[in-house]
């Protein structure tokens, strides 16, 4: 994750607010930005993406705006730029806010390009080891953009998003476990996190029979050892991410830290389906790791 070079003093390794300018942000997700930032010491890189097929679009002679009242108003590059320009302020000044209570510095970008290439320029320009925060809440529909982010975004070690019933909430990190080569790294970002608000650590493993789940809670005793801020809780067969997603809702979660293309967070609709089970049941943001 990030926080190894955090502690270094290196110049790398922050969290890189990806807004696309057009989208409604939500202020559950910047505020999971800023835990994410202030949980591993590091800043937010505040990115403001101007969609180059905006402005492709506007310069057509027919392009125009129909308001309520049947109004039709042309459409220019000026008033794009304002519009633009209003909306980067918009998003900054809750940003700003936010950061300043957390004590988290902020950096800000404003850019044309196309929102993917974007998001991957900004990273491979910052170094390795960030985290990207999406600034709109997360759709069901949305496994193939996430998918592309990770494809795409080599300096990106996991993705974090609020859900559209996200709300700030106190409650424990929830970690849900699908691959036991992930839990010693998984479980360090959850430390880190709820060290911010000072909850404890629920560890929720996922497997596929009843055998499996055995052999993974041993394994996992002997990672938690003497861990009294991590709790285990009872083990879920891999049944069906509507089941799975009922039970993380009953733990109350603060904070979910989940493997992206698993069971818990569906990559694609092939197996698991979409992500609407997930969203409809959890109120609390994820990070999601590769």
């Amino acid at each position: 994750m990030i926080a190894h070079v955090a502690e270094a003093g290196e110049e790398r390794g922050r969290v890189v607010l990806r807004y696309d300018v057009g989208s409604l942000p939500s202020t559950m997700s910047i505020a999971a930005a800023v835990r994410v930032a202030q949980a591993f010491q590091s800043g937010i890189e505040s990115l403001v993406i101007a969609d180059r097929q905006l402005y492709e679009l506007v310069a057509f002679p027919f392009a125009a705006e129909v308001s309520r009242a049947g109004r039709t108003t042309r459409l220019s590059i000026e008033a794009l730029e304002r519009d633009i320009v209003t909306a980067a302020g918009g998003l900054n000044r809750v940003v700003g806010k936010l950061a300043a209570q957390a004590g988290v510095n902020v950096r800000k970008r404003l850019v044309r390009d196309e929102p993917l290439l974007a998001v991957a320029r900004t990273c491979a320009e910052l170094g390795p080891w960030n985290v990207v925060a999406l600034a709109e809440p997360l759709a069901a529909g949305h496994p193939p953009a996430l998918r592309a982010l990770f494809d795409m975004v080599h300096g990106a070690t996991g993705i974090v998003v609020a859900g559209p019933k996200g709300r700030n909430r106190a409650g424990p990190v929830l970690v849900a476990i699908e691959d036991l080569d992930r839990l010693p790294p998984m479980l360090r970002a959850a430390e880190r996190i709820a060290d911010v608000t000072r909850d404890e650590v629920k560890l929720l493993l996922i497997g596929e029979d009843p055998r499996e789940l055995d052999w993974m809670e041993d394994q996992a005793r002997l990672v938690l050892g003497e861990m009294g801020r991590v709790s285990l809780e009872p083990s879920v067969p891999a049944r069906s991410s509507a089941e799975i997603a009922e039970r993380l809702r009953r733990l109350c979660g603060g904070f979910l830290i989940a493997q992206f293309g698993g069971v818990v967070v569906p990559g694609s609709s092939e197996r698991t389906g979409d992500l609407g089970p997930l969203l409809a049941a959890l109120e609390c943001p994820m990070l999601l790791v590769r």
